[in-house]
């Protein structure tokens, strides 16, 4: 049978298309404070969320937290602490050993810990993964409640590339025990301005 035979049956004997389901946000948004549910549930899958004034704030914290980083990136205007030249980036591969990414956030999701980043806080789209430890810099009153709230945001972006991250990288598929920075980063810092 033909690629095109099989194509032409499959759109034949589709189901028919019935409506998406009405969902409440009320019912997934939490009424209280939107900064703590936040840092609840990033603490509890593993990040370490700081309440700063500025991004300048951030500085000491960051340096008491990784004092042998030798390699770092930051994307964050107020904190200097670029060992490695953002623009200078030609390659993936010369972030291979990097120590600390530094970059901002656009906005989180209380519900599931998750910050929106954009490509444009990037000099390269693996800068999130590839780095040893990853930390964010966020405007705190830019938290919404649910994915729900979260995905009409998205409209506001338009890049070709953008990723929520929540939490540290970790897995537990290998022998049933849980591994931090299995696929990525082995901690997740985030600073809410």
């Amino acid at each position: 049978m033909s690629k095109s035979k099989i194509l032409d049956s499959i759109r034949k004997n589709q189901p028919g298309a019935i409506p998406l389901p009405e969902i409440d946000p009320a019912l997934f948004a939490d009424e209280g404070n939107l900064r703590e549910a936040f840092t609840s549930v990033l603490t509890a899958i593993g990040g370490n969320v700081h309440a700063v004034n500025s991004p300048e704030a951030a500085l000491p914290i960051l340096k008491a937290a990784f004092p042998d980083a030798a390699k770092i990136l930051c994307r964050v205007e107020g904190i200097d602490l670029n060992t490695v030249d953002p623009d200078s980036i030609t390659s993936a591969a010369e972030l291979d050993d990097l120590d600390l990414a530094i970059i901002p956030g656009a906005f989180g999701v209380a519900e599931n810990g998750a910050i929106w980043v954009p490509e444009s806080a990037l000099s390269r789209r693996v800068l999130p993964f590839i780095t040893a430890h990853l930390a964010i810099v966020m405007d705190g009153s830019q938290i919404v409640g649910t994915m729900h709230e979260a995905y009409p945001r998205l409209k506001d972006f338009r890049e070709g590339f953008g990723v929520f991250i929540a939490g540290p990288s970790k897995t537990a598929d290998i022998e049933q025990s849980l591994v931090i920075g299995a696929h990525g980063p082995l901690s997740l810092s985030v600073f809410l301005i």
